[in-house]
């Protein structure tokens, strides 16, 4: 009897993990491809004809089953199982989705199930420009590129294209929907000068060496033979674009012809219209081998139907490469029957998403439990922003909720509101655990957006319309946007914008779908300045958003400042907190934010009660405090809230000073951890110290300062009082960052401190830290120390005895290396240039010699992000302004 062969492993592989393979690595795919179409001109393949299921009641829908077999030294089976419903677009769902199945060439069995969309995207892009480098006459390449569609595969089309070594000169676009279009010509721009949206079809052909195909045409709609005078190359890969005169007046070649003269292509019907297949010139095998040359004066159309071989090729390189990274999701038990056979494994495998366990050192979770600092508390966790909306809306119609500008929305429009929103997304389609990237003003309707989108299950992203259109495209790409909203004073009429973005395969897996209820991404850049996509639980934020009820002490009276850029986390509680309690949110727009004497203006005139600013502006707002001499400066005011970034209490003490009748709350906290984990009220008693306590927990978040020894690879906690890295457990943790697995590995871990954790996950925040009586301290970023003449030197630490100077307004601390060693350089605003041995002298009062800087460089103001924080970046590009007096 023969030996028994022991079964595959099945696994899933997802269209994130399909993409993270393949994006890069266009050459090596082209090869590939390259290396396909070869083997199945010498016969190495299995190819038999696509089998199409229709539904007589529905005759545009389809399913396509396309089964192949590669034979060599690694054989595969395996069957695309692809359908088309053209009318998904219309309820905002992809037209297309794909899976591949690939079979064990010994046993038969299936191994592994693969998200498709991608890899025929993937492959469709790598064929067409292999055709267009190999079908480009000699010293006669394409440099104007025109597309007509502007979807997907328009964009991987052009990756491809582009990765094949052509340099275009111009590139052109035409769709029948010209926003598509015009969307599309921006991404293009960032990288191209020469970027042109053509009004129809005829001006793109002919301005183009090189015509891309791609559109959703179901028959032909290209008629006119005269477009194509000049002879351009067409890569006819969406296939019915083109009426048969054109085909039967150019050079055709096929992918394969068996294969592309059927469904109705357009050289399916030239073969109708003749009754021949003269008009074929050959293959792109043909050509690759030489059997065929391409004529120089002839349009030449290249019509690839889309080879099962490719599509099995590429999956299975997916597939070796996901292994080979322990990206594949296993199911051990998936061939049930099999045990008579092969008993199954005790233990499954970790899914790879898991998070791996945070090392302790022997003891050290007790001693991390007696040394953190907790605030648990009764929170209503549960409750829906929905909910509270309505019944406002429903007691007191009538209260306000919103101003902007000079209207006043209240709670009954502002609800009725929020139910249009959500009836629009709905008959989009939008629902559960859909990521919807929303594009717009500040305003009521952000907050609207994002109650219709709790409603539906749906996760909230929010896109700055300044970003260069690169960045947004990332954001979309890698937050795995489903939809995408404009809405604000840019759209036409009074309905936000909704349109689908992409397919199935520009989505990703949001952390924590299976586990919790994601309910927003927000993109932070982090140190390293690559955006990544923290996503925020319902859990965490609706316990935040009462933490700041409670903390504040918000009631109905409360006006409530909305001054945040909607992609800085404050912004949600900003917009969301006062709703809960009845109150009002004062709306101050970026023509206001602009300035800070219209900001303190507005705050005056609204009567606002709570506002919240980063150090910078609360800079400004004190100036302006200080010009008043005859009345009290923002006599409403109760609260004002520091964050985003160190409040030094030189700063303090002037708010203090200037506002006597205010409260000053310093807060401190990470987007990861659905934003503020620590509040602390400042008090005369602080204003002497280097550095401003962060303060205590809000409502059930918990703090470790844990210290890590490189030798073993683990933690242990803190000594009070000393200092460590701040680690954040409890409530407030987030579920990761969407698609980015490794930035999600690097700063969340399993809680091995807290077996009761309610979420089960601790976040490194990156930050130095000390705990003792008065709370948390914040000693500043691990990513900011820096070593200079072997002395490592934490720069928070340097900036906050020089803000106390006190002609020294704002200042940050860098390090140059222009000279050929490291030197430290101070970076300040004063009112006018200040002697250098004085600012030298007030340092080394109070820090050693290494850590005074050397060089002194005084601006007009700091560089600052959008966001309001000090630039730390673009100081290094001041160098050149430092002296050394």
């Amino acid at each position: 009897m023969e030996a028994q062969r022991p079964l595959p492993t099945f696994g899933i592989i997802s269209g994130a993990t399909v993409h993270a393979v393949v994006d890069g690595r266009h050459k090596e795919i082209m090869d590939l491809v390259e290396q396909t179409y070869r083997l199945h001109g010498e016969g190495g393949t299995t190819n038999p004809p696509s089998y199409f299921l229709r539904f007589a009641d529905r005759p545009r829908d389809r399913i396509i089953a396309l089964p192949a077999a590669l034979r060599g030294e690694e054989p595969v089976s395996g069957l695309k199982w692809i359908s088309s419903f053209p009318g998904n677009l219309d309820s905002g769902i992809p037209r297309a989705s794909a899976v591949l199945v690939l079979n064990d060439a010994d046993t038969g069995y299936p191994f592994a199930c693969l998200e498709s969309s991608i890899i025929s995207a993937v492959r469709t892009a790598a064929s067409a420009a292999v055709a267009a480098r190999s079908l480009s006459r000699p010293g006669k390449e394409p440099t104007r590129v025109g597309f007509i569609g502007a979807g997907l595969i328009a964009r991987y089309l052009h990756e491809y294209l582009t990765a094949s070594g052509t340099d275009f000169a111009e590139i052109g676009v035409y769709d029948l929907e010209r926003p598509y279009a015009e969307a599309r010509a921006a991404q293009l721009r960032t990288t191209h000068p020469h970027v042109t949206v053509h009004d129809t079809a005829e001006q793109l052909i002919r301005g183009s060496d090189l015509v891309v195909l791609a559109t959703t045409a179901g028959e032909p709609y290209l008629h006119e033979t005269s477009w194509f005078a000049h002879h351009p190359l067409v890569l006819n890969v969406s296939l019915r674009d083109l009426d048969p005169a054109i085909v039967l007046d150019s050079v055709n070649i096929v992918d394969d012809v068996e294969h592309v003269l059927q469904a109705n292509t357009s050289v399916h019907l030239a073969e109708q219209r003749t009754g021949d297949r003269d008009f074929l010139h050959g293959t792109l095998y043909d050509v690759l081998t030489g059997r065929i040359e391409v004529p120089d004066d002839r349009t030449v159309v290249f019509s690839p139907f889309g080879l099962g071989v490719l599509d099995l090729a590429l999956g299975y390189f997916v597939h070796r490469q996901a292994v080979e990274r322990g990206l594949t999701v296993d199911i051990p038990d998936f061939f049930h029957d099999t045990d008579r056979i092969h008993p199954p494994k005790k233990a499954a495998l970790r899914p790879p998403e898991a998070l791996r366990p945070l090392a302790l050192a022997p003891g050290a979770r007790d001693r991390a439990a007696r040394r953190n600092r907790s605030h648990p508390a009764p929170v209503d966790t549960a409750g829906r922003l929905f909910d509270a909306v309505r019944r406002w809306a429903e007691e007191q119609p009538g209260r306000v909720a919103f101003v902007e500008d000079d209207d006043t929305i209240t709670y009954g429009p502002f609800f009725r509101r929020v139910l249009e929103m959500r009836a629009l997304l709905a008959d989009r389609g939008c629902g559960t655990g859909d990521v919807v990237a929303c594009v717009g003003d500040r305003g009521s309707d952000t907050a609207a957006l994002f109650i219709a989108l709790e409603d539906l299950g749906a996760l909230y992203l929010p896109v700055d319309p300044a970003w260069p259109a690169a960045r947004v495209a990332d954001v979309l790409r890698r937050g795995g946007s489903r939809f995408v909203v404009e809405y604000g004073r840019d759209v036409p009429g009074t309905q936000p914008s909704v349109r689908a973005h992409g397919s199935g395969a520009d989505r990703v897996a949001v952390p924590g779908a299976g586990e919790g209820e994601p309910r927003y991404v927000i993109f932070t850049s982090g140190s390293t300045g690559r955006p990544k996509g923290a996503v925020v639980d319902r859990t965490g934020l609706m316990n935040h958003l009462w933490a700041k009820v409670h903390d504040l002490g918000l009631t109905a009276d409360d006006t409530v400042a909305f001054t945040a850029p909607l992609v800085f986390d404050i912004s949600v509680w900003q917009m969301l907190a006062p709703l809960l309690v009845g109150g009002k949110v004062v709306v101050l727009p970026d023509e206001v934010m602009l300035f800070p004497r219209r900001i303190f203006r507005t705050l005056e005139r609204r009567e606002v009660t709570v506002a919240e600013v980063v150090p910078s502006l609360a800079t400004a707002l004190v100036q302006e405090a200080g010009r008043i001499t005859d009345r009290t400066p923002l006599p409403a005011l109760r609260w004002l809230i520091s964050t985003g970034e160190e409040l030094v209490p030189s700063l303090a003490e002037r708010i203090l000073t200037m506002l006597p009748h205010a409260r000053l709350l310093n807060a401190y906290g990470p987007t990861e951890c659905s934003d503020d984990v620590t509040h602390h009220v400042v008090t005369a008693a602080d204003l002497g110290r280097n550095r401003l306590p962060v303060g205590q927990p809000i409502a059930n978040a918990v703090l470790y300062v844990l210290v890590h020894d490189l030798d073993t690879d683990s933690w242990d906690a803190a000594e009070p009082g000393r200092a460590g890295e701040l680690f954040v457990g409890g409530v407030p943790v987030g579920h990761g960052y969407v698609g980015d697995a490794a930035a999600t590995s690097g700063a969340f871990y399993r809680d091995t401190i807290d077996p009761g954790s309610p979420t089960g996950r601790l976040y490194r925040t990156g930050d130095l830290a000390r705990i003792d009586e008065d709370g948390v301290h914040y000693l500043g970023r691990t990513d900011r120390q820096v070593k200079v003449g072997g002395v490592r030197i934490e720069l928070g630490e340097i900036e906050a005895v020089l803000s106390r100077h006190p002609r020294v307004e704002s200042c940050a601390v860098s390090v140059a290396d222009d000279a050929g060693r490291p030197e430290l350089v101070a970076h300040y605003v004063a009112p006018e240039e200040l002697r250098t041995d004085d600012l030298r002298a007030h340092l080394s009062a109070a820090l050693p010699a290494a850590m005074v800087p050397k060089r002194w460089v005084r601006l007009s103001a700091l560089p600052l992000t959008g966001n309001g924080k000090v630039d730390h970046r673009s100081l290094p590009g001041r160098q050149d302004r430092a002296e050394a007096p």
